[in-house]
C-alpha cells in the first residue's frame, strides 16, 4: 500500500507545482481536477479495484506459502480471494503448485487441505483426471508403502490348456461404481500380476481399495488357443491389510468352461 501512496503523492507534485506558482490562471480548476485526481487514487487503490490487483494477488500467495511453509491448514476462504484477479483460470491451476510445495516438505495438513480446494475447484468432467492425479501424488507421498501395491495371481491352469493361451483379469470392488481398479491382458503364462499401474483412473486402484478395507472381486478369462476352448474364473478377495503385496492361488478345478 506504501508505494502506492507514494505514486499519488509523486503524481501530484506537478499541480502542487503549478497551483504554488505566483503568475498562474485557473487555480480553481486545477485544484478541483488535483482533488478529483487524489480520490481516484484512493478509490483504486483501496475499493473493489484494488482488492484484485496484482498487489492483493501477491499477499493472498505469499499467505498461502507461509501457511504451507507452517503446515498449517489453508482455509477455503482464503484460496477463493485469488479468484477476485481478473485471470482466475490461472489461480485456479496455483492450487498444484502449492499442493506439490506441500508434499515435498512432507506438510499433510497443508496438503489434505488443499486436496479438498482442489476437490470443489476442479468440478468439471475434463478437469477431475487432474484431481485424480493430485490425490494420487498425495496418497503416495503420505502412505508410500501403498504405491507399491499389487495383486500377484498363480494358477494351474486346465488339462491341455498349457501351451498356447491368452487371460484377461479384472478386479472389480464388491458393491463398486463397476469400474475396474486394476485390469490386464496376459499371454502364454499361469501367472498374472497386477499393481496400481493397471487402474483405469488414477487414484482408483489396488492401494485406494487396501486402504478403504475394501473386499474384491477376481474375474479371469481364459482362452486356451490350442483347443480353441474358453474357461472362466471368479471370486471374492479380501486383500491383507498389513501389506501392500498380496498373492491368490487357483487350482485347476476351479475353472468353469464358458457357454460358447
Amino acid at each position: 500500500m506504501t508505494i502506492y501512496i507514494f505514486l499519488t503523492i509523486f503524481g501530484f507534485l506537478p499541480f502542487g507545482a503549478y497551483l504554488l506558482a505566483q503568475k498562474t490562471k485557473n487555480k480553481g480548476l486545477v485544484l478541483g481536477f488535483s482533488f478529483f485526481y487524489l480520490l481516484s487514487c484512493l478509490f483504486i487503490f483501496t475499493g473493489s479495484f484494488y482488492t484484485s490487483s496484482s498487489y492483493s494477488l501477491k499477499t493472498v500467495n505469499q499467505k498461502i506459502i507461509q501457511k504451507i511453509a507452517l503446515d498449517i491448514p489453508i482455509e477455503k476462504s482464503l484460496y477463493q480471494e485469488l479468484f477476485q484477479y481478473p485471470n482466475n483460470k490461472l489461480t485456479k491451476n496455483w492450487v498444484q503448485s502449492y499442493l506439490l510445495n506441500a508434499i515435498s516438505l512432507n506438510h499433510f495438513n497443508s496438503a489434505e487441505s488443499l486436496i479438498s480446494i482442489a476437490e470443489d475447484i476442479y468440478s468439471e468432467p475434463r478437469e477431475k483426471v487432474i484431481f485424480y492425479s493430485m490425490y494420487t501424488q498425495l496418497r503416495d507421498a503420505r502412505f508410500p508403502l501403498f504405491s507399491s501395491a499389487r495383486l500377484d495371481i498363480s494358477s494351474t491352469l486346465p488339462i491341455n490348456c498349457a501351451n498356447k493361451n491368452s487371460s484377461k483379469v479384472r478386479l472389480d470392488i464388491v458393491d463398486g461404481p463397476g469400474v475396474p481398479i486394476a485390469e490386464g491382458s496376459f499371454i502364454d503364462t499361469n501367472e498374472y500380476s497386477l499393481s496400481n499401474k493397471n487402474s483405469l483412473i488414477p487414484g482408483f486402484d489396488i492401494a485406494s481399495a487396501l486402504l478403504n478395507n475394501e473386499s474384491l472381486e477376481i474375474f479371469i478369462e481364459l482362452s486356451c488357443l490350442d483347443i480353441g476352448e474358453i474357461y472362466q474364473f471368479n471370486s471374492l478377495f479380501i486383500f491383507d491389510p498389513n501389506s501392500p503385496v498380496n498373492t491368490y492361488k487357483i487350482s485347476s478345478n476351479e475353472w468353469s468352461k464358458a457357454e460358447q
